[in-house]
């Protein structure tokens, strides 16, 4: 009998077996557990998950802003330097002898001829200062970076170039 197959054991007979109780049990209805405690805890997880997601929204919100303000910041940053730069460069431009000298020879200075100083801790004059005469003039040449040296004009052939008549 172990060599029957399946489909033989399905068509064999069950076995009768006698009852020994001859009353019948009765039918009761069972209710399940009560889902208290499971739905507290699903309504906690999803009210601990709503929580999360909304703490994660408001957090790329600040992200997002605090994004747009640094971006503006270095906008503002970059333009300040740029004038920064302008200024600087306008500042040197003004502190070259060059420039210097226009703005004296414009007031009607002239270069000195002799210099003298004074010692500050005895108050002594060293060297004799005599007063500068109006010469002929003399030509300032004004360069900017921005611009190249201009070339020194031709002298005519016969003729020697000092620097007052260049």
């Amino acid at each position: 009998m172990s060599q029957m197959t399946s489909a033989a054991r399905a068509g064999a007979r069950p076995l009768h077996r006698p009852t020994t109780t001859t009353t019948t049990p009765k039918l009761r209805v069972v209710t399940g557990a009560t889902p208290r405690r499971g739905a507290a805890f699903g309504i906690i997880c999803a009210t601990l998950l709503a929580a999360g997601l909304i703490g994660l929204l408001l957090l790329n919100t600040a992200l997002a802003q605090g994004s747009f303000t640094l971006h503006d910041l270095r906008a503002t940053s970059g333009q300040l330097i740029d004038t920064q730069e302008v200024l600087t460069q306008s500042l040197e431009a003004s502190k070259s002898p060059a420039s210097l000298a226009a703005k004296a020879a414009g007031m009607g200075m002239v270069p000195a001829q002799s210099a003298a100083f004074l010692r500050l801790s005895d108050g002594r004059v060293i060297g004799v200062a005599r007063p500068a005469l109006a010469g002929p003039g003399f030509t300032v040449v004004r360069t900017t970076r921005s611009s190249p040296v201009p070339a020194p004009a031709p002298v005519p052939a016969g003729t020697t170039a000092t620097p007052a008549t260049r």
